[in-house]
């Protein structure tokens, strides 16, 4: 009788692609969205892992509290011309080009390790709303 054995990898595979992530809440219609309330539960969720005090990527720190502060009117590390958030201005700011994948340098975002990957549509489409509306905190 043949023993199988799942590889450890593959595991670890399975279980996050089935990892139940919970759509962000949606604004109600004609609502602005809000960094605190609707924004920040998604940056925590998908950007922490990279973008902390320890170890920030592209010297950005997203965590609990200090994400906005971090993120709007600030002039990105990899495009120092352009602003990481312009308010009101999804298409002048760095991280509304990085999350719908068109990045003007580097990788779209967030990255795997097999490189970007988008974010579900309703994401996706948050980050553009609030860099829409203003990006208010």
């Amino acid at each position: 009788m043949t023993k199988h054995s799942t590889p450890p990898f593959a595991v670890l595979v399975f279980v996050l692609s089935s990892a139940c992530v919970q759509a962000p809440p949606t604004p109600p219609a004609g609502d602005p969205v809000t960094y605190a309330a609707y924004l920040e539960p998604v940056v925590l969720e998908r950007c922490l892992a990279c973008h902390t005090a320890d170890e920030p990527k592209a010297e950005l720190v997203l965590e609990p509290g200090v994400g906005y502060d971090n993120l709007v009117s600030r002039s990105s590390i990899q495009v120092p011309g352009m602003a990481l958030v312009k308010p009101g201005d999804p298409e002048a700011s760095y991280l509304w080009l990085k999350v719908d994948q068109r990045p003007v340098e580097g990788d779209g975002m967030p990255r795997t390790l097999f490189g970007a990957r988008r974010l579900p549509e309703p994401e996706v489409e948050l980050f553009r709303r609030w860099i829409a509306d203003g990006a208010l905190p």
